[in-house]
């Protein structure tokens, strides 16, 4: 059984910044190149902006905070104040505790080759967004054991900029950081019942001709596909849906992107 300790994504980030070797810092595995993409976009009077293109949000000021919360033991200086954090809103599941975890997240930069990610812990009975929308999300910044990291946001109030209303699916990796991903990957391998005929979207790089890994560094993830079409050549990035089979993905449709 894996530690705790082996799936956190924090401590995962820096393990590939300083043990793995780095590629493709330059290149956009999931597209895009702005703070939030404008196509297909539906304004109501009445409510938030609708999209059917996944936003993006990029900031260094609030990676370098990120760093130093879970790093430079900055978090204790933060436990109990409000914040408020803009940024893209994902659904992980830790089948290690059996339960939905809730973030808010976005880029260092453009590289898109580093990012953070907030946990927070909805109110009860909260409507939330569909994965992928662009979202603000202010509350407490606490301390907790039952946080995957040690830290989360309570009680929050979560207002919605842009609602994605694109395709999406059970497990959409699509929707999450690197480092969310890595962490959903490694769930999916090691708890596959929990998985098992789920549908999913995930984007890596292809790693071999039966499997794809971390879409930017090496070493980090890597996880057997099933799928009986070509793939395109070794190191390309690609966008994957269709269901998890026995802790791997049985591919229905594959594309570069």
């Amino acid at each position: 059984m894996i530690s705790k300790k082996a799936i956190k994504f924090t401590a995962a980030l820096i393990a590939v910044l300083t043990v793995i070797s780095f590629v493709g810092c330059g290149s956009d595995p999931k597209g895009g190149s702005g703070k939030t993409t404008g196509g297909g976009t539906e304004t109501a009077s009445s409510g938030p902006d609708v999209s059917d293109e996944r936003p993006e949000v990029f900031s260094q000021d609030e990676y370098l905070l990120y760093q130093n919360v879970f790093y430079a033991d900055y978090g204790k200086e933060q436990d109990g104040k409000e914040v408020e954090k803009e940024g893209i809103f994902t659904v992980l599941y830790d089948a290690y505790k059996n339960r939905q975890r809730f973030y808010v997240w976005g880029y260092y930069d453009q590289t898109r080759c580093c990012d953070w990610q907030w946990e927070f812990v909805p109110k009860d009975g909260e409507e939330l967004p569909p994965v992928g929308s662009l979202v603000t999300v202010k509350g407490t910044f606490k301390s907790s054991g039952d946080a995957l990291d040690g830290y989360w946001i309570t009680d929050p109030e979560v207002k919605v900029k842009t609602e994605y209303s694109g395709d999406t699916a059970e497990r959409d990796m699509l929707s999450m950081s690197g480092t969310l991903e890595r962490v959903q990957i490694i769930n999916i391998m090691n708890r596959q019942d929990a998985f098992e005929g789920n549908d999913f979207s995930a984007y890596g790089r292809v790693a071999s001709m039966s499997s794809i890994e971390d879409p930017y560094y090496n070493g980090s993830w890597q996880i057997d596909i099933i799928w009986d079409g070509e793939l395109p050549a070794i190191g390309t990035s690609v966008e994957l849906h269709g269901t998890v089979k026995e802790g791997k993905l049985l591919v229905e449709s594959i594309k570069e992107m």
